[in-house]
């Protein structure tokens, strides 16, 4: 039979494995290579080392000749000098009564290794990522609350006070020109007070509720309701298959068309104004086209109005649920109002953060 040792020795020496051979009564005989960092000393009961602890039975198996090998696949040592992961081998001997244990690198384990080394790597990669991205959502977050609260001062502390101070030139007016006229022009003044606090009211109740809170727009209400309050004829045009798009979008055009609205009262001096919805085909989908129109005096949307943010949020809060929001105007020729949502996107989960 080859002897083992011998044709193993120069490899074992190269330090590429190790190898040792133990006597038939288990007791160390030699060793060579590095895996002498594993076993016991020379005379020991080679079953007390690490590598063969508690191997009684499989290596009298072993002997007796009912197994053929005993393999041990990515054990690792406990010294420094084998801190890589080794394959181990028991062979048995039975004309020279003695057992080879032949240690070798075990390449299996090591690439295992590495591509652990690799997923724990991407993993930490990850977590930063996920930091990174949840970081943002906070500040995104932050934004919308402060974004939230302009638009809600726009449209109460903003409006109730142009509205008031319009009111105070008026009595000044009176007060030279037409005394009796005072007492009206303060009921009048007290009425804007009163609806400009109960409009800060519903801001604030707004700013309590959660942001995707559905509605249910009603959109012929809306417009009856300013009909009345401006004087304003308004005619309404709705598709059938554009309502579900409306009720999807309700706060969106809400939004909008309440400040489109605001505009035309206060600034535009319209006889009329034209409301129309329906549905257009899109790349993927529908989308939702709302045009507010009126007959006003226009304006040129290209001067700049420091101070005004009613257009700015308008485009903003369309731009929350991937849509826009166009003006079309000229003075003299009134002006058109176009909204274009894509049909099927709920209300942004951030809807609140437009800023007006």
């Amino acid at each position: 039979m080859i002897d083992l040792s011998a044709d193993l020795l120069p490899a074992a020496k190269a330090d590429v494995i190790g190898l040792a051979v133990i006597g038939a009564d288990r007791k160390m005989v030699r060793k060579i290579g590095r895996l002498v960092e594993w076993l016991p000393a020379v005379g020991v009961d080679c079953c007390e080392c690490m590598l063969l602890v508690g191997m009684e039975s499989e290596l009298a198996a072993l002997a007796a000749g009912e197994r053929d090998t005993i393999a041990l696949a990515g054990v690792r040592g406990a010294s420094p000098g084998m801190a890589q992961p080794v394959t181990a081998v028991v062979l048995w001997n039975g004309e020279q009564s003695h057992y080879f244990v032949i240690a070798m690198p075990d390449f299996a384990a090591r690439q295992v290794e590495t591509l652990l080394g690799s997923e724990r790597r991407a993993r930490r990669l990850m977590e930063q990522q996920l930091e990174a991205a949840s970081a943002e959502v906070r500040f995104a977050s932050l934004a919308r609350t402060r974004l939230r609260l302009a638009r809600d001062l726009h449209d109460t502390l903003v409006h109730s006070i142009v509205a008031l101070l319009t009111q105070i030139r008026l009595i000044r007016h009176y007060l030279s020109t037409d005394p009796a006229r005072v007492a009206d022009g303060l009921a009048t003044a007290e009425d804007a007070a009163a609806s400009g606090l109960s409009r800060a009211r519903e801001a604030i109740a707004r700013l309590r509720m959660p942001d995707d809170l559905e509605l249910d727009l009603d959109v012929e209400g809306l417009l009856a309701d300013f009909a009345d309050r401006s004087g304003i004829a308004v005619s309404t045009d709705i598709d059938d298959r554009a309502r579900g798009g409306l009720r999807d979008c309700a706060l969106t055009v809400q939004r909008i068309l309440s400040e489109a609205l605001r505009n035309i009262q206060a600034h535009a001096k319209a006889r009329n104004v034209r409301f129309r919805a329906f549905e257009e085909p899109a790349a993927v989908g529908r989308k939702l086209i709302v045009e507010i129109r009126d007959d006003g005096r226009g304006f040129d949307p290209a001067v700049p109005k420091p101070g005004h943010f009613g257009l700015i949020g308008m485009a903003e809060f369309a731009e929350l649920v991937g849509g826009d929001c166009a003006v079309e105007s000229a003075p003299g020729q009134g002006t058109l109002v176009r909204i274009s949502l894509p049909v099927g996107v709920p209300p942004a989960a951030s809807a609140g953060v437009l800023a007006e």
